[in-house]
């Protein structure tokens, strides 16, 4: 049937510009055949298919391998923005690497001096697979295979799988993060005493890791090169855990700002506007650290989930700003974890030290009251008499 107008038939290379035509293109390529750049231009130039369809797209993505004029790869269509998309998410990769430590090393050593609970449990294990999968995202492209022609590109099949599968070993940081909001939910909410959530203590340490492992060998055959780095390139399904741990979070989390507010709103009514000043404080600090605790979720991981569902539907393969932008939050979990961990200790130490101001203050007041009293006890009635007759 043709396409009409012609000028809208798809090619490899628009300006028929194939300056490596020997090179091998890895999306028509396979262990057993190899197919040279020359021969899918020539597929092209005797197919029928429209230049806007997502197969067209696909192909043209690959065509900076044969040296054509086009987006390059991921859109990075200069040397300046192939550089970029290799280090920038390696700069965030190692900020949230220090992040990750900086939590592990206060949390270990609150740990040992035998005041560790839970909450400091699933803290060290978040931080620990935030440093795992931040170290393997801080490589980038070097995994990626050397046939791909990545700027920075030095890896074959099997470092490009181990560094996907260390990736997903690194969600279960995110996965922590779910059980962490119920560690709140049954604080807050239900008022469970540390005992008691030793019960449960297991059950929320031990089911992140079992879901991130489960899902981390599942992608093994999957595991390819996604523009960055590898990861699993199967459509759909890879981010669903995700997507879902974020969900559960944001609900769990809400139901905990929800009760708290009822039972602030109940306290006012009881108490007819007298001596409430303590549950505004209570609902504050909650909703504050509910908030923070669920933008360490939204600053990373909503980009990425867009974008790798945007490929699995085979649209923005050169979407250079998305996928940059994409690219530098994604490994940015153990940074916020630690911003959102140092912001609870300064405001335990800033309350502390108010407290302890508020005791000097009423201690000062109250020895200096007393020391006058008893000055006047102890004064003779004669000298009370000099003093009179001296006024």
């Amino acid at each position: 049937l043709g396409v009409d107008p012609p000028a809208d038939k798809c090619r490899f290379c628009p300006m028929d510009d194939v300056k490596h035509p020997d090179r091998f293109v890895p999306l028509f390529s396979s262990d057993k055949t190899q197919i040279e750049c020359w021969k899918v231009q020539a597929f092209f130039e005797t197919v029928d298919l429209h230049r806007d369809t997502k197969n067209c797209k696909l192909a043209q993505s690959q065509n900076y391998i044969c040296g054509c004029e086009g987006t390059g790869y991921a859109g990075a269509n200069t040397q300046e923005k192939q550089n970029a998309l290799k280090w920038a998410p390696r700069a965030t990769a190692i900020l949230s690497a220090m992040g990750s430590l900086s939590v592990l090393y206060d949390v270990v050593k609150v740990m040992r001096t035998g005041r560790g609970t839970l909450f400091h449990k699933l803290m060290a294990q978040m931080s620990v697979f935030d440093f795992v999968g931040s170290v393997a995202l801080a490589f980038t492209s070097l995994p990626i295979p050397s046939e791909y022609y990545f700027t920075g590109a030095g890896g074959n099949e099997a470092t490009c799988t181990t560094q996907g599968f260390f990736i997903q070993v690194g969600t279960v940081a995110c996965y922590t993060n779910v059980s962490l909001a119920v560690y709140y939910f049954l604080v807050i909410q239900k008022g469970w005493s540390e005992s008691r959530l030793r019960k449960v203590s297991l059950w929320l340490l031990v089911c992140p890791i079992v879901v991130g492992l489960v899902f981390a060998f599942a992608g093994i055959p999957f595991y390819g090169n996604m523009l960055i780095w590898c990861n699993n390139a199967a459509g759909w399904w890879p981010d669903i855990p995700v997507a879902i741990a974020i969900t559960l979070s944001t609900v769990i989390m809400g139901s905990v700002c929800w009760e708290v507010h009822k039972t602030h709103m109940a306290s006012r009514r009881w108490q007819q506007g007298g001596g409430g000043s303590g549950g505004p404080s209570l609902q504050s600090k909650v909703f504050w650290q509910s908030f923070w605790y669920l933008m360490s979720f939204y600053m990373t991981w909503p980009p990425y989930l867009v974008l790798q569902y945007l490929w699995a539907s085979g649209q923005e393969y050169d979407n250079y700003g998305l996928i940059l932008c994409a690219g530098m939050v994604v490994p940015l979990q153990g940074f916020w974890n630690f911003f959102v961990y140092a912001r609870n200790r300064q405001m335990k130490r800033a309350s502390a030290r108010m407290t302890l101001s508020l005791e000097t203050l009423c201690c000062s007041i109250l020895c200096h009251s007393t020391g006058h009293k008893s000055k006047a006890q102890n004064t003779s009635p004669s000298e009370l008499s000099i003093s009179q007759d001296n006024h």
